[in-house]
């Protein structure tokens, strides 16, 4: 089995640093539409069996843009992007010197913010339900090449579930319409690449 994530195009929150969670879901705005449109024409959608989408605006229009009406889009609950609650839509700059301990030497969020953000999602939650998206990938379409379409912080956990017992802080979150690539053969994961931009 292949799997191939992309990352969304960029949204009006990506481009102000601000959050964007599970709470917001904006879609992409002109200047994101441009590049994921951009970056789609150096993409070939023809050789994946099933593409899976987040049900969240952003997610969708840059699935529609890679897939190039050749596949049919399924969407799934299960990667929409991670829920900060109370931190959703915040300036992660601003969280970082109003709680420093719950930032990570990198400037994202720890996985003790759930202290001040008592209704977010915590990382032993997300990483369950990427493990359970995965389990179903690895179940039904052992042999397929899958195209998924998501969010930044659900690649990085579907990394982290697969190559660091949901560690997240092994990976970076990608750039905008950037693709990563696990295979896996006898129950065996293997990372091809990450965060690959297909525009410079």
């Amino acid at each position: 089995m292949e799997i191939v994530f992309v990352r969304h195009g960029q949204t009006d929150l990506n481009k102000t640093r601000k959050i964007q969670g599970a709470l917001f879901d904006h879609d992409l705005d002109h200047e994101g539409r441009v590049y994921a449109e951009k970056a789609a024409a150096n993409f070939d959608p023809s050789s994946f069996d099933l593409v899976f989408s987040s049900p969240m605006k952003r997610a969708v229009t840059t699935a529609k843009i890679f897939t190039k009406g050749q596949k049919e889009i399924r969407l799934d609950k299960r990667l929409m992007e991670f829920n900060f609650g109370e931190w959703d839509g915040q300036y992660l700059t601003e969280l970082g010197k109003k709680y420093p301990d719950a930032i990570d030497p990198w400037g994202k969020a720890a996985a003790n913010y759930v202290k001040y953000a008592p209704n977010g999602e915590t990382f032993a939650e997300l990483n369950e339900r990427c493990g359970d998206f995965l389990a179903d990938l690895h179940q039904n379409y052992p042999d397929k090449k899958i195209l998924v379409v998501c969010h930044g912080t659900l690649i990085r956990m579907m990394f982290a579930h697969c190559f660091t017992d949901g560690d997240i802080n092994a990976f970076e979150t990608m750039a905008n319409c950037a693709l990563a690539k696990i295979s896996v053969r006898e129950n065996i994961f293997r990372t091809n690449y990450y965060n690959r931009v297909l525009v410079l």
